[in-house]
């Protein structure tokens, strides 16, 4: 009889560490104001954060990033310096407009750093996220 609890409460603890770690799949972050989801599998390095910081041009600026098991990275940053900006203004001479979750940005692959760059605007302040995976955009915009 005593086995027999060990064996339903070992079942139930199983369903349950399952379940918890279904919920944990992803995690939902909000970068001053603005939300994100990040994907099942990447962990902020915290000593990269920056939480406001106002550099020498007036930019406050908000920068989490990620990386996976295979030490993939993922960047999210979010700056603005308190006045409007211009969506034109943000273009590099090498990006392409896209749109990616109604969000219109400026793309950009750079071969030398094998990195995907996607620039947008949103309520003035602007959006940058970078990866190794062009997937992760669709997967990190909210």
């Amino acid at each position: 009889m005593v086995s027999r609890k060990i064996l339903i409460a070992w079942g139930v603890f199983a369903v349950l560490a399952i379940g918890i770690a279904s919920v944990a799949a992803v995690q939902n972050i909000e970068v001053d104001g603005i939300k994100f989801t990040i994907p099942d599998g990447y962990t902020e390095d915290m000593s990269m954060a920056k939480n406001g910081e106002v550099d020498e041009n007036g930019f406050k600026t908000f920068d989490h990033t990620y990386f996976d098991s295979n030490y993939n990275m993922l960047s999210v940053t979010v700056f603005y310096d308190g006045g409007s900006v211009d969506f034109n203004s943000l273009k590099e001479p090498v990006e392409v407009e896209k749109t990616i979750k109604g969000h219109k940005g400026w793309f950009e692959f750079d071969k030398e750093s094998e990195l995907y760059f996607f620039t947008y605007v949103d309520n003035d302040k602007i959006v940058m996220i970078t990866a190794e995976d062009e997937g992760l955009f669709e997967k990190v915009i909210v």
